[in-house]
């Protein structure tokens, strides 16, 4: 399975300055600097905690619901990929069979798990490209705001192209209220995506138990996984990831052996997450090309 991350420069949040040199000693994100990926930071990255939902299943908005398997107890990771350079999907690539892309934060490099990220082990034939567009740090309006950039030129014309918007918790740390996040960054971005060509899938944000993560946060954390699990956000897919239990809202982030420090996955957590990632995402496999509406 081939994997890129990439990144580019936008406006940058100053109390995150701090951040960079911990950064760049990621070597995932140690790609990125020749197009000041960093430049990015919008946000602390994180997810939340208090929705309760029993349920481990997929709601695929336009098709079956998908029933998510277990996490096999011995599963071993491979090695992490080697990040390369991004490179735009082309018409007449017939080795690719479909392109997933991710726009995520800091748990979508995975950060907590040595850079083990969920996104880049799904599983698939080596014929699907994934593309990890995710940044330490940025928050969802960032990525929106770079999607022409960073998102589009990965779509493929001659296969299905998949969006996974992973991010949200960052906004919400920096004080974006839930309805905003969902009805005024989320809502577009999905849109866009889809006219774009897109399917688009999108994850509830999970809980998170950290140092700074208010009451008043984890409010709007709950409002905004509950607008999004009601209303959809015009998605092909939620990936219901704080439903999962466990890993989900009926977990404590800062017990768990799923989380690291309370906010990041720890590998057994991002092997947890594939497993959801892939659940949704195999459906989308088989279907075909979006015609772009622009």
């Amino acid at each position: 399975m081939r994997v890129v991350v990439c990144g580019r420069s936008d406006r940058c949040s100053k109390g995150l300055i701090m951040s960079l040199a911990m950064l760049l000693r990621l070597p995932r994100l140690r790609c990125a600097t020749g197009c000041a990926g960093l430049a990015l930071l919008t946000a602390s990255c994180g997810g939340s905690s208090d929705d309760r939902a029993a349920s481990s299943m997929v709601t695929v908005v336009d098709g079956a619901p998908v029933v998510l398997p277990a996490l096999p107890s011995t599963a071993t990771p491979s090695s992490p990929v080697a990040p390369s350079s991004p490179v735009t999907q082309k018409a007449d690539d017939v080795s690719v069979t479909a392109v997933i892309v991710q726009s995520g934060d800091s748990i979508g490099i995975g950060l907590g798990a040595e850079n083990w990220a969920g996104i880049d082990h799904l599983g698939f034939s080596d014929r699907v490209s994934v593309h990890n567009v995710s940044i330490s740090g940025i928050a969802m309006q960032a990525g929106y705001g770079s999607r022409v950039a960073n998102i589009f030129p990965f779509y493929n014309l001659s296969v299905p192209s998949i969006l996974v918007i992973q991010q949200g918790t960052n906004d919400l740390y920096y004080g974006t209220e839930a309805s905003k996040l969902y009805k005024s960054i989320l809502l577009p971005f999905v849109a866009s995506a889809q006219a774009a060509g897109f399917y688009v899938v999108v994850d509830t944000v999970l809980p998170r138990a950290d140092s700074g993560w208010t009451p008043a946060m984890e409010q709007h954390r709950i409002r905004y996984n509950a607008l999004v699990r009601s209303e959809g956000a015009g998605a092909d897919a939620i990936n219901d990831v704080s439903a999962d239990p466990l890993m989900g809202d009926s977990t404590n982030p800062a017990t768990s052996p799923y989380y690291a420090d309370a906010l990041h996955p720890t590998l057994l957590g991002q092997q947890r997450l594939a497993t959801l990632d892939a659940a949704v995402l195999a459906p989308f496999l088989q279907r075909p090309a979006r015609v772009p509406q622009r």
